[in-house]
């Protein structure tokens, strides 16, 4: 196999990856908030919401692990196709992503398993709140936390960005992703969440289309352009 030909799998393997992982990440988002719609008003309370559907709780855990362990490969497929044209930016943005990622993965079980085996187990909110308010106020934890928030929210529109800068994809791809990120920081309620599963299924198919492309998207021939490495 030569090298271009291990480029045009690899693109393949990574859009499908980032397709795949768009759809999931759609569904699990939309189906966490029709399911349980409700925000707790303190973090011990999702103690009871997981007790109220035990098995809702679980398939969304589940729904969530798959859809990161398809993030993960994606996003290192997306900053190596980057990396051949935008290389200062896919090194920032793919390093950010895939470290929020992995603390992503690990807030993952901390929040959902966690919270899914005390419900399993018959705890109740009151025995959990000492264990819970102990791992909120540990600084380690909220490092943690705080990493996997703005790692994947900002990483990912580096690398979105980046792409667009590229010729990768449009422009309306980098902007719907940024819609989809900031919508689901700043609001709640199940409407608007479904609208940013619909944004973020949009955002991460327009980076499939584009890093599947044969040639970028801003070249009229029909062969791939010439690499220029700049950051």
């Amino acid at each position: 196999m030569d090298d271009m030909t291990g480029r045009r799998y690899g693109r393949r393997l990574t859009a499908i990856a980032l397709a795949a992982a768009g759809v999931l990440y759609g569904v699990a988002n939309a189906f966490y908030w029709v399911m349980f719609p409700d925000d707790v008003s303190e973090t011990a309370g999702n103690v009871t919401v997981a007790a109220g559907n035990l098995g809702a709780w679980q398939v969304e855990t589940v729904l969530f692990a798959l859809t990161h362990l398809l993030l993960l490969p994606a996003m290192a497929g997306l900053t190596a196709t980057l990396h051949r044209r935008k290389p200062l930016v896919a090194t920032i943005g793919g390093g950010i992503t895939l470290l929020g990622l992995y603390f992503s993965t690990v807030h993952l079980w901390h929040y959902n398993a966690f919270y899914g085996a005390l419900a399993g187990a018959g705890v109740d909110a009151d025995a959990a709140r000492p264990v819970v308010n102990a791992l909120e106020s540990d600084p380690f934890v909220m490092a943690s936390f705080a990493v996997w928030l703005l790692g994947w929210m900002i990483g990912l529109l580096v690398l979105a960005f980046g792409a667009w800068r590229a010729g990768l994809v449009p422009l309306w791809v980098p902007l719907i992703l940024t819609g989809g990120q900031v919508l689901d920081f700043v609001t709640v309620g199940v409407p608007l969440k479904i609208v940013v599963s619909v944004l973020m299924v949009a955002g991460l198919s327009g980076l499939a289309l584009g890093v599947a492309r044969r040639r970028p998207a801003d070249s009229p021939g029909g062969t791939e352009a010439p690499v220029v490495a700049h950051a």
